[in-house]
């Protein structure tokens, strides 16, 4: 039975590898098979097809990020403020994403291209997640440090569309993976504009 779990598993991980990497259409089950030690029709012995594989991969994906994200605001305490917790949310996200997680980053390059069943049932997976976001900017905009004037889904929409898609470009460089998270969490908290055109 162990030799069936780490089957799997490397099955897995190399599916993640390659999910984030090529993409839904690049990532071919020959090399995923590669990357986990084995030959393509072994990994029917484990998944009946590529959709389902590539689904299982998303869902470890969500569960990976969530868990992440959730210990680093809960960490803080429930007395911390709202705007501390969800930056501490933001730069966690990103944090996570470009720290080589395979299954969370593959998770923001294929979610798109995914067929629209298989989509529906990762968005009913990850809508406990959705939740926590919005809790977290309806916090911050009840006591006043955000503002109360846009709407809590738009904000949500956008926060994650934003922090998912840097998966997609970030290249190792000038700005380390944590830079970036604190740059990330500044202009979505504080905005780019020094101040508003015509402001004293």
């Amino acid at each position: 039975m162990a030799h069936v779990d780490n089957g799997r598993t490397r099955i897995l991980d190399s599916a993640a590898t390659a999910l984030r990497q090529k993409g839904l259409a690049g990532a071919k089950l020959s090399e995923i098979a590669k990357g986990a030690g084995m030959l393509a029709p072994s990994i029917y012995h484990h998944f009946p097809s590529k959709d389902h594989l590539v689904e299982q991969v998303m869902m470890e994906g969500i569960y990976r990020n969530s868990r992440h994200i959730v210990a680093r605001v809960e960490v803080l305490g429930p007395d911390a403020a709202p705007m501390v917790r969800l930056r501490a949310a933001i730069v966690a996200h990103i944090d996570f994403l470009l720290s080589g997680d395979d299954y969370s980053s593959a998770v923001a390059r294929v979610f798109e291209d995914l067929p629209d069943e298989m989509r529906r049932r990762v968005l009913a997976a990850y809508s406990s997640f959705d939740n926590y976001w919005r809790d977290l900017i309806v916090a911050a905009q009840a006591d006043g440090s955000a503002s109360a004037a846009l709407d809590a889904t738009v904000v949500r929409k956008f926060l994650i569309a934003m922090l998912d898609s840097c998966s997609s470009w970030y290249r190792p460089g000038k700005l380390a993976p944590a830079q970036i998270a604190e740059q990330a969490a500044d202009l979505l908290l504080h905005g780019f504009a020094g101040s508003r055109p015509g402001a004293m």
